[in-house]
C-alpha cells in the first residue's frame, strides 16, 4: 500500500539518497496496555515523529512502514496528510519482529544500497545519530547504535539464579537505528529463514552469517517506549516539561 510519493523526492540529490529505511511498527504493545506507536504523544504519535525525522535525513531514499494487519488502514490514514519528501509504503508485518523486517526488505526499492532498520518505539532518533551510523556502515557493511553497559550484568538460569557475572567492559546495550548493506541484510534473513532460527535484532541476523557488526556509541537520548512510564517520559520530554 503506497501512501505518498512526492515529486520533490525525485529531484533532491538522488545520488545522495542511498538508504532505504524500514520503520518497524508491528508490535503488539503487550507490556504497554495500549498502542504506543499510534496514540498521540502530544499532537503527533511516535509513528509520525519517526517518519518526520527519518524522511528529513538527506540520504534516505524511501521509507517502508511495517505494521500489524489490523493497523494498515489506520497507518495509511495517519501518514497520508504528512508532507514528507520521500515515498512511504505501508506493508503488513509478520508473527515475529524478524518476519516484519524481512517483509519490509522484500518490498524496499532495490536501488537503495543500504537498509536502515529502526523501531518506531524510539521517537527521538536524530539525523546526527543516523549519519554517525551510516559512516561506519559504509566502511564496515554493518553498524548499529549502542552504548557500553553502565550496570553490572549477570547471566541467570530459568529460576533467576545467577550463573555468571559478565565482564561489563565487554557488554553493550544495542539499540536502533541499525544500517547494513542491503544485500548483506537480505542474505542474513534468507539464512535465518532457511535454518529456522530466530533473533531479536537485525545485527544478530548479520552476525549469524559471520559478518562483523560495528557498534556506534551515542551520548544523546534514544530511549525506547516499552512500559507506560517510558511513554509518559517521552510525552513529558516532547512537551518540554522534563529535562534529561
Amino acid at each position: 500500500m503506497q501512501v505518498k510519493h512526492t515529486p520533490e523526492s525525485e529531484s533532491i540529490g538522488r545520488e545522495r539518497r542511498v538508504i532505504g529505511a524500514i520503520l518497524v511498527a508491528a508490535g503488539q504493545s503487550r507490556r504497554m496496555g495500549f498502542d504506543k506507536i499510534f496514540r498521540p504523544l502530544t499532537t503527533r504519535s511516535a509513528l509520525e515523529l519517526c517518519l518526520e525525522r527519518l524522511s528529513a535525513f538527506p540520504r534516505i531514499f524511501e521509507i517502508v512502514v511495517v505494521v500489524a494487519r489490523e493497523r494498515r488502514e489506520e497507518a495509511a490514514r495517519l501518514i497520508a496528510p504528512l508532507a514528507l519528501p520521500v515515498p512511504v509504503e505501508v506493508v503488513e508485518g509478520g508473527a515475529e519482529r524478524q518476519d516484519s523486517v524481512e517483509s519490509g526488505l522484500r518490498v524496499a526499492d532495490p536501488r537503495s544500497h543500504f537498509a536502515l532498520v529502526h523501531d518506531a518505539a524510539r521517537p527521538f532518533v536524530t539525523g546526527e545519530l543516523i549519519e554517525a551510523i551510516f559512516q561506519v556502515a559504509q566502511r564496515e557493511g554493518a553498524a548499529a547504535c549502542g552504548n557500553p553497559s553502565a550496570d553490572t550484568v549477570k547471566e541467570v538460569d530459568e529460576q533467576g539464579n545467577v550463573v555468571a557475572t559478565l565482564d561489563r567492559r565487554k557488554v553493550w546495550n544495542v539499540q536502533t537505528p541499525q544500517i547494513f548493506r542491503r544485500e548483506l541484510l537480505l542474505e542474513a534473513y534468507r539464512n535465518l529463514r532457511e535454518k529456522g532460527k530466530s533473533v531479536t535484532d537485525d545485527a544478530a541476523a548479520v552476525e549469524a552469517i559471520g559478518h562483523p557488526v560495528r557498534l556506534v556509541s551515542y551520548s544523546g537520548f534514544n530511549g525506547k517506549m516499552t512500559r507506560p512510564e517510558d511513554w509518559e517520559l517521552a510525552r513529558q520530554l516532547l512537551l518540554g516539561k522534563r529535562a534529561l
